[in-house]
């Protein structure tokens, strides 16, 4: 071994740090999530008026008017409709093109759907699919950090004119929602479907008191039932005004929730992700529903436990028979509403905002036939997570899988510094593989980020209910916890260390969990594919007093001065000498003085030298310190 005249210090990690209560009083912390501020509906993009269509695989960027969505905007609220199509294609939008898309559209069709997406430097971002085609964006309102929070309600019809009578060209029907909203609710969310339609039409909603804009809220077709969701500022005594343009039509209104100032949950936004996909990689069925069939599916993987409602788009395609779905959330009754209706051959979507149980597990339902479900989400509401009070855990970077603790995800964007939302008084924190820890001074261990192989100890690991991939998209989303959340089981002990992957509570026990690879969770399991998804002790290790942790090893120090080492030992990080074969348990690096401090394969002694093994590279670059050696 060698031993080095200096001192140990402890490893700073590049996104992580801890502020002071100075530090803390400069900028208070803001309120976790997004309120949202509805307008008018105005129309800020419509390709036809330039004469040219989009091309297939082509890119727009909607520039979103300053006067319209303000430069704090984050996420914009938009009704998107396709038009003149050349073939059967897609529209995807947001600042991430991934797997996921907004609006399918057949050949020849017109279709809407309304669009949550972030708003990236002021604009909006489409991408089109194989075939050219028309696109129209009418903006309904906006989140940012002002503006009103939502309120779901369960599935709840508040129109229904097949009981009144068809509303007729240039007809308009008042939908009254003083009963179903409270006094000072700013909007409405509903399902709107027409039905009984004579000719080809467009209905628009808008504000009671207001003169009727130039926007469409729902496109249908002769003899077809289409739906789409509303999300719509109220007028005078919480009314909505639905015009329809020509011919007869029967609408149903399907109220699912509303936006007040004192409503209780806010608007967190999500990189849109594949969370469902029955088919196969080859698109095919694989789990297709089939008649009068339920589909389970859970969102637990992604969403924080205190989520109260889930913002989704929900396609159908291979329909064999025309039907319609149903999405509610398991353990409640299933209602009478419904969510997509489909036509044979169809492949179409629609989203929706549904109400979560606390299991956060969603149901599925289809009608007739069978069809396969595909299910994109971009968002959820929770209440206002609480604000860091003193020693606040600060991280900064990219944000993909929630990394920076604010509820959200994104990509491409670095931030600054963002203090952690939930958590306060922390002593220490660390990270590892994509995931974050926190170590709170009452003992308690916290994990966020990343969750594919079971780093945040919450009983999960693995990915979406989905094929490895559809064509050439991409594969299926991991899970992840954009929040802090308390790992398992270590909440019957009082933890007094963590390192990556690792905890050490005050009786000297040391627990791992995630995936063993190179045997890191130091149980004796060979199998490197095996995955804890809760912390599991290593019970060939007591009276530990310091731990230290890697993607490929782990450290303990023992209380009587020995170091004990488990893992890879590809480049000689056990310290036994030798390089090559790793071990699934704990051994002793043998040949040590007593020890004070470990710091990986570098310890500091009681006599004040420091020993290290394992890695080292000479001017050559070279790996030579395949032992423990002495300079």
């Amino acid at each position: 071994m060698s031993r080095l005249l200096v001192t140990l210090t402890a490893a700073a990690v590049a996104t992580l740090c801890l502020t002071t209560p100075a530090a803390q009083a400069a900028e208070a912390q803001p309120p976790a999530g997004l309120g949202y501020t509805s307008v008018n509906p105005t129309r800020i993009f419509d390709s036809r008026t330039t004469g040219h269509k989009i091309a297939a695989h082509g890119d727009v960027f909607v520039p979103a008017p300053t006067d319209l969505v303000p430069a704090d905007a984050t996420a914009v609220v938009f009704n998107l409709t396709g038009t003149d199509t050349d073939g059967s294609t897609w529209v995807s939008v947001g600042d991430v093109f991934n797997s996921t898309s907004s609006l399918n559209l057949a050949g020849g069709e017109t279709r809407a759907n309304l669009v949550t997406a972030t708003s990236a430097k002021g604009r909006l971002e489409l991408r089109t699919g194989p075939a050219g085609l028309n696109l129209v964006v009418d903006v309904e309102g906006y989140y940012s950090a002002h503006g009103s929070n939502y309120q779901p309600v369960s599935g709840k019809r508040v129109l229904d004119t097949r009981n009144s009578g068809p509303v007729g060209p240039q007809g308009t029907v008042t939908l009254d929602l003083s009963s179903s909203v409270p006094a000072g609710a700013t909007a409405a969310v509903f399902n709107l479907t027409g039905t009984n339609v004579i000719r080809d039409t467009f209905v628009t909603a808008y504000p009671t008191g207001q003169a009727k804009p130039d926007a469409s809220t729902l496109n249908l077709a002769a003899g077809k039932n289409t739906p789409n969701l509303v999300t719509v500022k109220l007028g005078a005594d919480r009314k909505v005004d639905l015009t329809n343009a020509f011919g007869r039509v029967d609408l149903i209104a399907d109220l699912a929730g509303y936006y007040a100032p004192d409503a209780s949950s806010r608007f967190y936004p999500l990189i849109p992700f594949r969370a469902l996909d029955t088919r196969d990689a080859n698109g095919n069925p694989r789990e297709p529903i089939t008649e009068g069939g339920v589909h389970d599916m859970t969102l637990r993987g992604w969403l924080p436990d205190r989520s109260t409602s889930i913002v989704l788009n929900l396609t159908g395609t291979n329909v064999t028979e025309s039907t319609f779905l149903k999405v509610w959330s398991s353990l409640t009754q299933e209602p009478d509403t419904s969510v997509l209706n489909l036509e044979e051959g169809q492949i179409s979507a629609n989203a929706a905002v549904v109400a979560l149980s606390p299991s956060h597990g969603l149901e599925i339902g289809n009608l007739a036939g069978q069809v396969d479900a595909i299910v994109d989400i971009s968002g959820y509401f929770a209440p206002s997570f609480p604000t860091c009070t003193a020693k606040c855990a600060v991280t900064a970077g990219y944000n993909n899988t929630g990394s920076l603790g604010d509820g959200t995800t994104d990509r491409w964007i670095a931030h600054g510094s963002t203090t952690v939302y939930g958590l306060s008084d922390v002593t220490q924190v660390t990270a590892y593989e994509g995931v974050t820890y926190a170590l709170t001074s009452d003992g308690r261990v916290y994990a966020w980020g990343d969750n594919t192989t079971g780093q945040l100890g919450n009983g999960l690991a693995g990915r979406a209910d989905t094929p490895d991939s559809v064509g050439s998209e991409a594969t299926a989303q991991g899970y992840y916890n954009p929040i802090p959340e308390r790992v398992q089981i270590l909440s019957s002990v009082k933890i007094v260390a963590i390192s990556h992957g690792l905890a050490l509570d005050n009786f000297g026990n040391v627990y791992a969990w995630g995936r063993n690879t190179n045997g890191r969770l130091g149980s004796g399991k060979s199998d490197e594919s095996y995955i804890a998804k809760t912390p599991e002790r290593i019970d060939a290790l007591s009276h530990v007093t310091a731990i230290v942790g890697d993607e490929r090893n782990g450290y303990a120090l023992k209380s009587d001065g020995s170091v004990w080492v488990w893992g890879d030992n590809t480049i000689g990080q056990l310290g036994t000498g030798t390089s090559g074969r790793g071990s699934s348990v704990p051994v002793k690096v043998p040949g040590l003085p007593t020890v004070k401090a470990i710091a990986g394969g570098l310890v500091l002694t009681a006599d004040g030298a420091v020993w290290q093994w394992g890695h080292r590279q000479d001017s050559s670059d070279q790996n030579i310190a395949r032992r423990r050696c002495r300079v």
